[in-house]
């Protein structure tokens, strides 16, 4: 992802009073993933983005922004969703686990996995 969220996390973090450390520890990584978040050098997933703005406080679109990369359209049924996460982001484990569920389901039915 682009160098602009990675200084938005690192403004949010320190908005926070939190320490990269801290916010590993939050997240359940390593330090060394959050300086490389912040200096732009790795990935960030949705997952992830999620919970950083969830415990920093934020909303999704303050790390994306205007000129951030664009994960979905706006107005668009994953637009609500995201935005429902933003209100209740408690219910976003149930919904990987209904998803990593669905994943499994289709691939069940295709034979993927069948020996």
């Amino acid at each position: 992802m682009s160098a602009s969220l990675g200084s938005r996390i690192r403004a949010a973090r320190r908005d926070a009073g939190m320490s990269q450390g801290q916010l590993a520890q939050a997240l359940n990584t390593t330090q060394s993933a959050i300086s490389l978040y912040e200096a732009g050098q790795r990935s960030v997933g949705i997952d992830m983005l999620l919970n950083v703005a969830r415990i920093l406080n934020r909303p999704l679109h303050y790390f994306l922004g205007d000129d951030g990369e664009m994960l979905y359209v706006k107005d668009s049924e994953i637009a609500n969703l995201i935005q429902e996460l933003e209100r209740h982001p408690e219910d976003l484990p149930e919904l990987l686990q209904y998803w990593n569920f669905l994943r499994w389901r289709r691939m069940s039915s295709n034979g993927a996995g069948r020996h």
